[in-house]
């Protein structure tokens, strides 16, 4: 074709040349110079005519050629009748046209099979990523890409491919976020390596992976701070919140410091509350008499305790009863005061108990030897009646 518009091109401008001379030729034209001018005025129709005749050939055989190299059959469309009426040269101008019409034909198909064997290629590889990474995702990774045979061998490849870069990407994956994780942990801004940006699922990682780290050195923060407000609210020390601390972590050291306080109060209202069974009347540590609050929390945890007489009571007739296995309730075993004040009571109930059985026993004795005395005497007295009688009765016989 390029063959073609370059003679059409040049045949184009001898005719434009060729009508300027005829035109001048009109002023300045002698007779033989009119003459040269018909020569060449028919000279350059036959050529135009030949060019005509070599297109339309040209053409032609372009046209049977692009065919036959599309299917890639050489000779298919061409026979003995295409060259009946034409001259040598008129066959060679038609074979020029097929050759290049092959060619292109034969070029035409490749780059269409290669086209389709790319998009079948791309479509297996982005099938095999996904189900490369569905796999991983299910601890299910295969040790080969699964192949499937009902399918080309472009798509299996495509398949492999795309299988094998979802394992790599996800291991990669794995590797960025315990990179980011520890770049998280040392307080750094965000700052993702050029292995890891390059691809969304690596890059999301990394980012996790800080986040991750990030949070948990807050949390740490927060912990250690936390105990710090705890230590100080404990002590009842003025709230004092260390500067340049995030919002986070100065509220949990407030946080901390509202629960060191509030576990003081409670602490010392237990501490009350326990001296209730060891005392029976409230007196006020000296600790705590300069302290107001702690003061008012002791007597509040003192005065608080409602089961002590109780408790001393029932340890009291525990210890009274016969047997000597202590019994206190569970709501009061774990506490060593009342733990001890029941034993205290339970064994003042069994020194009690003891000395009533003593005292019954004492007093069983004196009315058993009362009792023996009057049944001694009684028998004698009775003998003596017997004896009487029997003496009275010998008397009348012997009348």
């Amino acid at each position: 074709m390029r063959r073609k518009v370059i003679i059409t091109s040049a045949v184009s401008c001898l005719l434009v040349m060729n009508q300027n001379l005829l035109t001048k030729g009109e002023v300045y034209a002698s007779p033989n110079e009119e003459a040269n001018i018909n020569n060449t005025t028919t000279s350059l129709q036959e050529e135009t005519e030949v060019k005509e005749i070599f297109n339309r050939l040209y053409d032609e055989g372009y046209s049977l050629g692009e065919k036959d190299g599309y299917e890639e059959k050489k000779n298919e469309n061409l026979s003995n009748s295409t060259f009946t009426d034409k001259t040598s040269k008129e066959s060679q101008w038609l074979m020029l046209g097929y050759t290049v019409g092959y060619e292109k034909g034969k070029r035409r198909k490749q780059e269409e099979v290669k086209a389709q064997q790319e998009q079948e290629s791309n479509a297996a590889e982005q099938e095999g990523y996904q189900q490369g990474l569905e796999d991983y995702k299910h601890a299910t990774v295969a040790y080969k890409p699964p192949q499937t045979p009902a399918k080309s061998k472009d798509w299996n490849k495509g398949f492999s491919l795309g299988y094998t870069k979802a394992i790599e990407i996800m291991n990669l994956s794995v590797k960025a976020k315990k990179d980011g994780h520890i770049q998280g942990l040392e307080g750094e801004s965000l700052n993702i390596p050029e292995l890891y940006s390059a691809d969304e699922i690596t890059r999301k990682a990394y980012e996790e992976g800080f986040e991750g780290g990030q949070q948990e050195q807050v949390e740490k923060l927060k912990k250690d701070y936390q105990q710090e407000g705890y230590k100080q609210g404990y002590a009842l020390q003025t709230l004092s919140v260390p500067t340049g601390l995030s919002s986070e972590v100065a509220t949990a050291f407030e946080e901390g410091y509202a629960k060191g306080e509030k576990q003081k109060q409670k602490d010392v209202k237990q501490e009350g509350f326990n001296a209730a069974f060891t005392y029976l009347n409230y007196h006020s540590p000296s600790v705590y008499r300069t302290n107001t609050r702690l003061l008012e929390w002791y007597k509040e945890g003192f005065h608080s305790n409602k089961a002590a007489s109780h408790l001393r009571k029932e340890a009291y007739e525990e210890g009274w009863k016969l047997g000597d296995k202590i019994t206190i309730s569970s709501a009061y075993k774990h506490n060593k005061s009342a733990v001890a004040m029941y034993k205290d009571y339970y064994e003042l109930g069994q020194k009690k108990q003891k000395q009533t059985v003593f005292e019954i026993f004492v007093g069983l004795l004196v009315l058993i030897s009362g009792v023996g005395t009057y049944t001694l005497f009684g028998r004698k007295r009775s003998r003596e009646e017997v004896f009487d009688l029997e003496e009275n009765a010998e008397g009348v016989g012997v009348k």
